[in-house]
């Protein structure tokens, strides 16, 4: 479980709140499944004279749903 979950909860609560988040497993579960059909793919068109930003949007955007995903691993 990412340390971010928990940052935040005194120290006295915090294996209550991890139970709680370890019992939604289910519905993060649904979201990672969602959030990793949102992958971005796609072949580069060196035609198109823009084809780096593109790609370097595409990465982006990939790369910051790959952080999200791993933030909503709890196991």
């Amino acid at each position: 479980m990412d340390s971010r979950w928990l940052k935040a909860i005194p120290l006295e609560e915090k294996e209550k709140e991890r139970k709680r988040i370890l019992a939604s497993q289910k519905i993060l579960h649904q979201a990672l499944e969602i959030l990793e059909e949102s992958f971005e793919e796609g072949t580069p068109d060196y035609g198109n004279p823009s084809w780096a930003y593109e790609q370097a949007d595409r990465n982006g955007a990939n790369r910051k749903l790959r952080e999200v995903i791993n933030f909503l691993k709890v196991k």
